[in-house]
């Protein structure tokens, strides 16, 4: 028996062109799409279909379809909640003066400690389900909750178990360089980063580092990547010029990171050794909303230069506690003054090659896994003009729509 399924009647598909090179939406109304085994076979015009061709024709009454949306920087394995930092700093007390005082991060750190697998598994399953329920679907996850090594092998265990449970891909980052834990010096930790480096190969498909003033140093940076290099991790991504310039970013590209994250205060010269190293710029402008902040990436001067910009929530509880893309992407437009056809490319084609997946998904196009979304309107510019809506009418995953929850997803 024929196993293709035709989607038609679609109002408006939304793909994105990667055949030039910048990337561009391409935008095709009244056509069908083709999906069989779970990837996308090919798009027609919806016109003259015969509905005998396949196992199955659905239709989506005018909806309008759009690729999945990818979060390509989250740190949703952990335990605890943070409000009473929000109100701290809502009352002035800075983000590093907090984690200074052996708040912050290091909170999260000892309740990810306590937290059991088990317990631990359950509530990051409900987040991605959350998450999937909003549009998202794939999923980078760090660890860097732990500073042991006993929680951070528990904290990527999970992230294993999560790629089985789940439809969804997940990549898996080591993030060890996150803090330094009490009781520790910064050159101490580091040591012990580096030499237990070889037993997350296994468990994690990359390397990732916080380069900021107080925490690790761009040589902390360099020497954890040569070393991930030795050891045989492919992905190198780092934390840079988020709270300040300390040169990270430059540093990273030239080392060959596949992505630079943050970016807040990136100069030229980091712009530009971007440019050299094909390096991709993540933006989390939900960070920026949550903290409070007032400095802005140089995204126009990335865009010029031709860097792929992609975008992520960083969904965490102390920075940004939000588990919707779509936020993001109304939050980037609106702070970044990008239109939405740069904050959707970002969002998918960009935050997938910031995975090194962008030919597996991410576009929409023929060969690549039918992870798509159907939007309650006929125009997918609704996602950035109304704020604080929902509109993703049903998430489907390799072709196949997948029950998730509505409610909230709250500690």
């Amino acid at each position: 028996m024929n196993d293709t399924v035709c989607f038609r009647n679609i109002g408006q598909l939304v793909q994105v062109d990667t055949a030039n090179k910048t990337p561009r939406l391409k935008i095709l109304d009244k056509h069908a799409l083709i999906v069989k085994n779970g990837r996308v076979e090919k798009v027609l015009k919806d016109s003259g279909l015969k509905s005998s061709n396949y196992s199955r024709v659905i239709d989506l009454k005018g909806k309008t379809v759009i690729p999945g949306l990818v979060d390509c920087h989250t740190h949703l394995i952990y335990a605890g909640e943070r409000k009473d930092e929000m109100e701290r700093r809502l009352d002035a007390t800075s983000y590093m003066d907090i984690l200074k005082s052996g708040d912050g991060i290091l909170s999260t750190v000892k309740a990810t400690r306590e937290a059991d697998g088990k317990s631990l598994l359950k509530t990051a399953k409900t987040r991605m389900k959350r998450m999937m329920a909003l549009g998202t679907t794939a999923f980078e996850i760090k660890s860097g909750y732990g500073l042991d090594i006993e929680t951070e092998k528990k904290i990527l265990s999970v992230g294993n178990r999560l790629k089985k449970v789940l439809p969804v891909p997940v990549t898996l980052t080591y993030l060890g360089a996150h803090a330094i834990p009490e009781g520790s010096t910064k050159s101490q930790y580091f040591d012990f980063v580096m030499k237990n480096l070889p037993l997350f190969r296994n468990l994690a498909d990359g390397v990732d580092i916080f380069c900021e003033e107080g925490v690790f140093s761009v040589k902390d940076l360099k020497r954890l990547f040569l070393q991930a290099k030795l050891v045989g991790f492919t992905q190198l991504r780092a934390h840079v010029e988020e709270l300040s310039h300390q040169g990270g970013c430059a540093e990273a590209a030239k080392l060959g990171a596949v992505s630079c994250d943050h970016l807040e205060y990136a100069n030229p010269k980091d712009i530009r050794a971007m440019k050299h190293g094909d390096t991709v710029a993540v933006l989390m402008p939900g960070v920026t909303f949550f903290l409070g902040g007032e400095k802005i990436p140089l995204v126009h001067s990335m865009l010029d230069a031709g860097i792929t910009l992609a975008l992520a929530t960083d969904c965490n509880p102390g920075s940004s506690p939000t588990y919707n893309m779509q936020t993001v992407l109304n939050l980037a437009c609106h702070l970044y003054r990008i239109t939405p056809e740069q904050a959707l490319v970002a969002a998918t084609y960009g935050s997938a090659k910031a995975l090194e997946s962008h030919e597996k998904y991410g576009s929409l196009q023929p060969g690549q896994r039918a992870d798509f979304l159907t939007l309650k309107t006929n125009d997918y510019r609704d996602l950035f003009y109304y704020f604080g809506e929902n509109f993703v009418e049903q998430t489907f995953i390799q072709g196949q729509a997948v029950r998730i929850p509505k409610a909230p997803a709250i500690e």
